[in-house]
């Protein structure tokens, strides 16, 4: 599994195919928005992105916050059999049998009832040329919170192989929800049993249960300030000049690149162990390393977005994430310096994180101890290891893409898997920008590279690694 652009997503042509909503689930979708909105509404980050998609549909401009996971699947279809794996996998999820609609500043939930959810195979005859333009169409219109569903299914069929697509307005999924969705779909098809626990609208649920007991006075709040205290209640932009005007969003860009092929993605691994951290330490401490040489601070910080799904809701499909601050001072011009206070500044991200981010920085705004701009695109990163999903066989060459929006910032996405570790960014797409990225990715690159070549790592490759630490 990698995270590529959407342009790198090149399946050969064939004979499409289209799963949609048949009549009855259209005309009960219907009925389900007219009446009673269900009691739990959306959660914090999907009233936010409702909001923002809204307001993009106002605007005029097309909708592109979506996620899309897509593989190619050796052997002839059964579409009858993948019909049926898809209707399974739509009408367990409780979350994706959601829609939304906004009236103002309210935003309803409503349900559509499992039984009466039904998708049919719709064919059509599209030139090899056209193909993606169609998956891109597909995306934009009806992979959006207001429709139902708000996810898409689809194939590309030839004789010996197909490629199967599964998109979703990113209300209704992240990146792990749409690799492991991917998975379950594959193993519904391959008729094995997949046992679904957990909802993402009892989660939500819980969420807000967890949000009423943050008060102004809750010890993480003093956390958060502490965080953001050497940067003065802000979250800083990306390190380099991404050749903005007035700071106002341009059209993004996704540059992605690889930082260390698998033999040195385990030495670094190693390295990290012996220093009594983790893989994860070592890829921010990395990150801090890179940022001192190229801007000068010498203190890092950035949002982490983390995980939060609990053991029950392993398998379930929807929007687990928060973020939290993760901060450090950068006390030295060496990975292998600073990995002890990355792996704090780490430890106290995720701590952070039991807390929902929204209820305290309600809290913090309110008070006036953080800069409200701490909401305003800030500069995210986040680190996904694709080897400990399931499927691993299945999805060895799958990818995964966004919509491609506009933005003012550079937010990183980090991920692992068997073949090494990758980088990949959504930045301005004008020159300056992407000299910037390149000249970021480069240093981060050269700055992992020297714990490979590090006696530190030499030490450690010689003995199993510890598996401690962040």
């Amino acid at each position: 599994m990698r995270i590529v652009a959407r342009r790198e997503w090149t399946p050969r042509g064939g004979h499409v195919i289209d799963w949609v909503a048949d009549e009855h689930t259209v005309a009960a979708a219907t009925i389900a928005a007219a009446g009673e909105p269900h009691p739990v509404g959306p959660s914090f980050l999907q009233r936010d992105h409702i909001t923002a998609v809204a307001a993009t549909r106002a605007s005029g401009r097309t909708h592109r916050a979506y996620t899309c996971a897509a593989v190619t699947v050796a052997g002839t279809l059964d579409e009858p059999r993948m019909t049926l794996a898809l209707n399974g996998f739509l009408r367990d999820h409780h979350g994706l049998r959601s829609t939304f609609r906004t009236s103002g500043n309210e935003i309803t939930r409503h349900v559509v009832d499992a039984q009466d959810i039904a998708l049919r195979a719709h064919h059509r005859d599209i030139a090899d040329h056209e193909i993606a333009g169609h998956v891109d169409m597909r995306l934009s219109s009806e992979a959006v919170f207001d429709s139902f569903p708000g996810v898409i299914f689809g194939a590309i069929v030839r004789d010996d192989s197909f490629d199967l697509y599964f998109g979703i307005d990113h209300a209704f999924g992240d990146g792990s929800s749409q690799v492991t969705g991917l998975a379950e779909i594959l193993a519904r098809y391959g008729g094995r049993d997949v046992p679904v626990a957990g909802s993402h609208i009892d989660y939500v649920a819980a969420e807000f249960a967890a949000a009423t007991r943050v008060g102004s006075s809750s010890p993480e709040l003093d956390e958060w300030v502490e965080a953001l205290r050497p940067t003065g209640g802000r979250l800083p932009a990306f390190a380099l000049d991404l050749g903005l005007d007035d700071g106002e969003p341009q059209p993004v860009r996704i540059r992605r690149a690889q930082l260390a092929d698998a033999d040195d993605a385990e030495a670094i691994a190693h390295a990290a162990s012996a220093a009594g951290t983790g893989f994860t330490a070592a890829v921010y401490a990395a990150l801090a390393v890179t940022d001192r040489h190229l801007s000068g601070r010498d203190s890092y910080c950035t949002a982490t977005v983390l995980s939060t799904r609990s053991a029950e809701h392993t398998s379930s499909q929807g929007w687990y994430c928060t973020f939290a601050p993760v901060a450090f001072d950068v006390r030295g011009a060496e990975v292998i310096d600073v990995l002890a206070d990355a792996a704090n500044g780490l430890a106290r991200a995720r701590r952070l994180a039991r807390t929902p981010a929204h209820a305290a920085l309600g809290h913090l705004i309110a008070a006036r101890r953080l800069d409200p701009a701490v909401l305003a695109s800030p500069q995210m990163v986040s680190y996904l290891d694709f080897r400990w999903f399931p499927g691993q066989r299945e999805l060895a060459d799958a990818v995964l893409f966004t919509g491609e929006g506009r933005t003012r910032n550079a937010s990183l996405w980090i991920s692992r898997d068997h073949d090494g570790l990758w980088i990949a960014t959504q930045c301005p797409d004008n020159p300056i920008a992407r000299e910037s990225v390149t000249r970021y990715f480069d240093t981060l690159r050269a700055t992992l590279a020297t714990m490979v070549t590090s006696p530190m790592s030499a030490r450690a490759c010689a003995a199993p690694a510890l598996g401690i630490g962040a």
